[in-house]
Parts: C-alpha cells; sequence; structure tokens
C-alpha cells in the first residue's frame, strides 16, 4: 500500500497470548459493570458450589423425580453452606480512588472510607513488594471494604505498580495483610500507530503506544537526511509498524523489532523497510526501491535538539561583534548524547579555548566533523580510536566560550567548512540480485500488513463508537 494512502487513526490488532483478565485482588477473572471485583468473584464461586450440588435457579427443574431425601438434605445444606459464604462478603463495596498531587498513599486511602490503622498495616504489607514512597499522582487503587457492626473494614486492595505488574493486598485469617506482585496477562500484536504530527512528533508517537525505543529509531533513520526540528511541522504525517507487547490496559509493556517507518513532510515522502541482506550482520533500513537509508554523515548527530544557530555570518553573543560562524548549533539538556556523525578516527579529543571540551573526527574522502562545548566526554574516547556512525562520543554541556548548553557541530572538506545542513552523501549498500528479490518478497509482505491494520482500524473505530462502559464507583 502506498503510505499516502495509509489510514491516519491509532489501530491495534492482536493475537492473545495468555487468555482472561485477573482479578486486581484474587486473581480471578472480572464481570463487567457494577457487580466487578470481589463480589462478581464471590458470586461466580458461589454459581459453581450451586451447579456442583445440583441447586436449581429460578425456573429450574432440580433433581429428578424420585430422588430420595437424603439428596433433598444435601441439596438443602449446601444452599445453607452458599448463604453463609456469600453473607460475609454481602456488605462488601468496591471503590477506586486516584493519587491526587501532594498525597500520600495512606491517605488516599483513609479518604476512601479505610481506618487509618488498616490502611498502615495494607501499606506496610505493600512496601515488601513495591516501593510505596514513590506513589504517583494519578495512580488509581481499588480497595475492598466491608461493612459489619463493628464498623468499615479492609478486606484488600489492588493497583498498578507498572505497565503489566499489579500489585494486590489481601487480608488474611489472622487479621493481618499479605501483598504479592502479579504478571498480568499480555498480548502480543504487530501493531501499526498512523498519525498527524500535533505538538511534537515524540509526543504524537508515545500517545499512540510507541515507546522511546521506537521515536529514537525513527529519529536516527530519518536523522540522515531529516532535521527534526526544522522540517517536520505539526500536520505532517508518520507511520511506525513495530512488535508490541501491551497489557489488559492497553499499556505498552514492550516492544519488540521495528519493520517499517514513513515520514511525510513539505519535501515529500521518505518510507522505509526493515531488511537484512545476506552479506549484513545486521539489519539495515531500504527505500522501497532497495535503496539504503544511510548517508556519510548524519545532518543532526543529537537527538531531540533544537537547531538554535545557522551556518554564517552572525553577531558573537559574547564578543559583540559580527563574525563567520563555521558550524552550526544545537540547544539541548546537559548531558544529553552526542554521537559520531559517520564513520570514522578520532583525530582529537582536547580542551580547546572557547570550544571547551572539543571532539574532531577523521572521516572518507576529506570530510572532517568537530563537536565542542561537551559536558564530558564519552568514557574510554581516546586519540586514533575508530568509532561508528551513530556511536556516542560525547554529552552535550556548555564548557568554554558558551551562553548555555548545546552542541556546535561543524563540517570540513579537505580543510574548508561547508553547512552541514547541505549535507547528501549516499553511503549505504543498494540492494541487487537475490537480495533485491527477497526484499522485494519481505517489502510486499510488510505492506499487506499495513493493509491490514487499515481496514481493522476501521472496524475497531466503529467498535469504539459505541460508548464507554459505566463508570466505577469513586471516592469523594
Amino acid at each position: 500500500m502506498d503510505a499516502a494512502r495509509a489510514d491516519w487513526g491509532p489501530d491495534r490488532v492482536t493475537q492473545t497470548m495468555t487468555p482472561g483478565t485477573a482479578s486486581p485482588i484474587f486473581g480471578a477473572p472480572w464481570a463487567s459493570g457494577p457487580a466487578s471485583g470481589l463480589a462478581a468473584t464471590l458470586v461466580s464461586l458461589g454459581l459453581c458450589a450451586a451447579a456442583a450440588f445440583g441447586l436449581a435457579g429460578p425456573g429450574g427443574s432440580g433433581f429428578m423425580t424420585g430422588e430420595r431425601s437424603d439428596a433433598v438434605l444435601m441439596r438443602q445444606a449446601a444452599a445453607a453452606e452458599h448463604e453463609s459464604f456469600l453473607a460475609v462478603y454481602r456488605d462488601a463495596d468496591l471503590v477506586s480512588v486516584e493519587i491526587r498531587p501532594g498525597e500520600t498513599f495512606s491517605s488516599a486511602l483513609q479518604r476512601s472510607g479505610a481506618p487509618a490503622a488498616e490502611a498502615a498495616a495494607a501499606l506496610r504489607a505493600a512496601g515488601a513488594v513495591f516501593a510505596v514512597g514513590q506513589v504517583r499522582p494519578g495512580m488509581s487503587v481499588d480497595l475492598t471494604l466491608e461493612r459489619a457492626a463493628e464498623g468499615v473494614r479492609l478486606a484488600g486492595l489492588s493497583f498498578r505498580s507498572s505497565p503489566g505488574e499489579a500489585v494486590t493486598v489481601s487480608r488474611e485469617q489472622d487479621g493481618g495483610f499479605n501483598a504479592r506482585a502479579v504478571q498480568m496477562p499480555l498480548t502480543f500484536e504487530i501493531a501499526r500507530i498512523a498519525a498527524v504530527v500535533q505538538g511534537s512528533f515524540y509526543e504524537s508517537a508515545v500517545a499512540l503506544g510507541a515507546t522511546e525505543a521506537e521515536v529514537g529509531l525513527f529519529a536516527e533513520v530519518f536523522g540522515y537526511d531529516v532535521d527534526f526540528q526544522r522540517d517536520i511541522r505539526e500536520g505532517d504525517r508518520f507511520e511506525i509498524v513495530f512488535e508490541r507487547f501491551f497489557d489488559d490496559l492497553g499499556q505498552t509493556v514492550r516492544t519488540g523489532d521495528p519493520l517499517f517507518l514513513a515520514l511525510e513532510t513539505r519535501r515529500g515522502w521518505r518510507t522505509y523497510y526493515r531488511f537484512q541482506a545476506n552479506a549484513s550482520d545486521d539489519p539495515e533500513w531500504y527505500d522501497g526501491g532497495g535503496r539504503s537509508a544511510r548517508t556519510a554523515l548524519m545532518r543532526t548527530p543529537v537527538n531531540g535538539a533544537r537547531l538554535s544557530s545557522g551556518f554564517g555570518l552572525r553577531l558573537h553573543p559574547i564578543l559583540g561583534y559580527t563574525r563567520m560562524h563555521r558550524g552550526i548549533d544545537f540547544a539541548a539538556p546537559v548531558g544529553a548524547p552526542i554521537m559520531a556523525a559517520g564513520d570514522g578516527v578520532v583525530e582529537a579529543i582536547d580542551v580547546r579555548g572557547g570550544y571547551g571540551l572539543y571532539v574532531r573526527l577523521q572521516h572518507r574522502d576529506g570530510y572532517e566533523t568537530v563537536y565542542a562545548h561537551m559536558s564530558r566526554f564519552a568514557r574510554g574516547l581516546r586519540a586514533g580510536q575508530r568509532v561508528e556512525q551513530g556511536q556516542t562520543i560525547g554529552y552535550v554541556g556548555s564548557s568554554g566560550a558558551s551562553t548555555g548548553p548545546h552542541l556546535h557541530y561543524e563540517v570540513l572538506v579537505n580543510g574548508a567548512h561547508i553547512n552541514p545542513t547541505n549535507l547528501n552523501l549516499g553511503v549505504g549498500a543498494n540492494l541487487e540480485g537475490d537480495d533485491l528479490v527477497a526484499f522485494i518478497q519481505e517489502r510486499n509482505r510488510i505492506d499487506r500488513l499495513r493493509d491490514a491494520r487499515a481496514v481493522e482500524a476501521v472496524q475497531a473505530n466503529l467498535i469504539s463508537a459505541a460508548g464507554p462502559a459505566p463508570p466505577v464507583q469513586r471516592a469523594p
């Protein structure tokens, strides 16, 4: 499918690996709606017991005609036992409370109605599997509260400690609490996210299920010829196809291999497919015709940076007069990793006047790159060492003559400075022969996946239009 025909909305196609959804407290399947949680679990258990003992519900037939009187007594005894079993929890309430900014875990539980002493005891138990002091605002906690003659009693609680993991705390027979961490069932999918950039590319991608790994890879692959600060704007479109594992709440737990990347800017479409050629040790990225995405030098050797000063004459911010700015500046936080723009050798690594902490790399065909104002060098980096494109060589700082944290980046050809933003040097090996044939097969397979996901996205959007589920009771 041509990328321009993509459906630009989030979608998900699943293949369930572990069926069922665990109860937050007891690990049994939950029912939906107001009967969810502990009450639903117990009712389910009770119905199973009733079926085992032959108890008939409304309109049921009971035992066969001619049943023995002792069987009737057994049925009555089972009914009485079942009633006694449920009576203990008949007045139990499931309450959900959300941690407020500045609120402690204990105060949130007490606000929901849990007695202070029991909330403290439950949290002491939870501390064995979760750092309760690190509770974050917005975290939701489910509590089961029992109403008895002596007052309200905390029966248990549960919360999501991280995507894919829950912590459950339940009351034991001796009145104490026991806590355990529960790994939630995970679902695998070949995910496709396709959307319009809103705010920033990072925010748009993460909001749809991508992680920092996919965003970083996207920036790395397109960083050869795309400036993410100048070339990407709101309204541009992107697509990522990748492997994803998510929990029952739809939260991404981990991701696997990416398969496809696409970006549309005012400069047009760029689409890349992941493929490993026979002679290659690692997969590479190729456009639809099998041409490599790699260039000799990256245009942006630091991810997430903002172009703060261009190449050419400018008024120097410290010296106060106009002079030639022989590189470009990327504003970024202190400590942001700086990458080698291309394969090469460390020609110089030292402290150099106004440049501050300084690294110069020698590349092929007379090219050199310079990186200045670092806060520190990469550990073990030394003169004469070979580095690979994308390898971290240092970290953003503000050493030397600098007004704030940024990377000063220069490109030289045979000793003459050139504008790094004008680089367009193809270097990756293009596919041919048997590799090209195999690549086209893989490209077509990925495109079929993209087509299928686009259709399923439409179906998912129609289902979601039915409206939200009934809300869970919330603490005031």
